[in-house]
């Protein structure tokens, strides 16, 4: 009964002076709102991580090109379709290998023209990466020696030249000025990592190098390991056959790098992790420069409602009594402020789901921590204006004009 009272007269109280509620809570809103995005773009961004490694596998190393120091031979520095082939007769590790020719092209169907990603692979390609058809076929191995003008297209491509991806399958289009047919549309996969697989276009690897970029040398060579061996065990196998390859001599250094997919994406983790705290840290800071405004807001009602106090204290309220009801006061302001900065950052990290195409995903504990946190600001800097009203003299009190 008597929390219930309490709790009424603070909210009397805020309702009374509404704006200079609405001002001292700012801080603590803002805060809140942002402790709450960042957990959920946080969430997110880990979620799309850990998709990334699904879609890519974890047992997947990439081979770069790279340019290593000292004297280097003509072309050294680049990755050939030759170089997968090697990889491919290398028998020690049963690996698949992907190799991958990307760049940029206008891609145009009927009066509509967009600019797109190109992506030359061969047939294991949809398989490492885990992509399945949707409409039509994949290419095969006998599409690409014959250097066949087709293509499979992402499910998106198709809304961007103002039709559906389903409509395109049979149709011809053309690619940097090279008429292609379009044989199949893979499932939507959202976006993985960098790149949205939705909006590309993939063409056989020796289409590719031959037909619309003109060049053998290839971007990225994909290795998918065998569960029989570790990714350690592949990287020195790689090292050795491209190392034979590229005539790189004892002491010199490789020109190019492998990636370990693994690896990195616990990078992004770390990187994701550490973003995510600075910005809580920065809005800790915040809840607590709100909490020494709620504190200044209730000096300043103690301040005014001396006689309110000395009254109340005439007619018999105790020191504890009046302690407990400023305290209830400070306390209720702030969980104001904390379920406010809740919605609000709730709304904020809608919105950015809607851009980016991600689960709208609050962990609770996010939510009830928050609040929880900002109702601990409201009773920690609530104590002492609240043990300032309740040692008012009620004598003193009375008299203050």
């Amino acid at each position: 009964m008597i929390l219930q009272e309490s709790i009424s007269t603070a909210l009397d109280a805020i309702r009374a002076n509404f704006l200079r509620s609405f001002l001292t809570t700012i801080a603590i809103i803002i805060g809140t709102a942002s402790v709450i995005a960042m957990v959920g773009i946080g969430s997110s961004a880990q979620k799309a991580i850990d998709d990334s490694i699904t879609n890519a596998s974890a047992r997947t190393l990439s081979v770069y090109p790279s340019r290593a120091r000292g004297i280097q031979k003509i072309n050294s520095t680049l990755l050939v379709i030759k170089d997968a082939d090697a990889l491919i007769k290398d028998k020690e590790i049963q690996w698949r290998v992907s190799p991958e020719i990307r760049g940029s092209k206008s891609l145009k169907y009927g009066n509509e023209s967009i600019t797109i990603s190109v992506t030359g692979a061969r047939e294991n390609y949809f398989d490492i990466q885990g992509y399945e058809i949707n409409h039509g076929v994949f290419f095969n191995g006998r599409d690409d020696l014959a250097r066949k003008r087709v293509a499979v297209i992402g499910s998106a491509v198709g809304t961007e030249l103002k039709t559906s991806s389903k409509a395109l399958v049979g149709k011809e289009v053309n690619l940097g000025g090279v008429t292609f047919k379009i044989i199949g549309v893979i499932n939507s996969e959202g976006v993985s990592g960098w790149s949205n697989p939705d909006d590309q276009i993939y063409i056989p690897l020796l289409t590719a190098s031959d037909r619309v970029f003109g060049r053998d040398r290839v971007d990225s060579i994909r290795v998918e390991v065998p569960n029989l061996h570790s990714p350690e065990e592949a990287m020195i196998s790689i090292e050795r056959v491209l190392r034979r390859e590229h005539d790189i001599g004892p002491g010199e250094e490789n020109n190019f790098r492998i990636h370990d997919w693994s690896q990195f994406t616990d990078l992004q983790r770390q990187a994701t992790a550490i973003f995510s705290a600075l910005i809580i840290g920065i809005a800790g800071i915040s809840l607590l420069v709100g909490g020494i405004g709620v504190m200044n807001i209730m000096l300043v009602s103690v301040t005014e409602r001396t006689r309110e106090i000395g009254l109340r204290k005439a007619l018999g309220a105790t020191e504890k009594a009046i302690l407990f009801q400023f305290i209830i006061e400070a306390v209720t302001l702030c969980i104001i402020g904390g379920v406010a900065g809740v919605l609000l950052g709730s709304f904020l990290y809608f919105i950015i789901t809607l851009f980016q195409d991600w689960p709208f995903a609050i962990p609770f504990s996010a939510i009830f921590g928050s609040v929880t946190f900002s109702a601990c600001i409201g009773l920690f800097f609530g104590i002492w204006p609240a043990r300032k009203a309740a040692q008012l003299e009620p004598a003193v009190a009375l008299r203050y004009e």
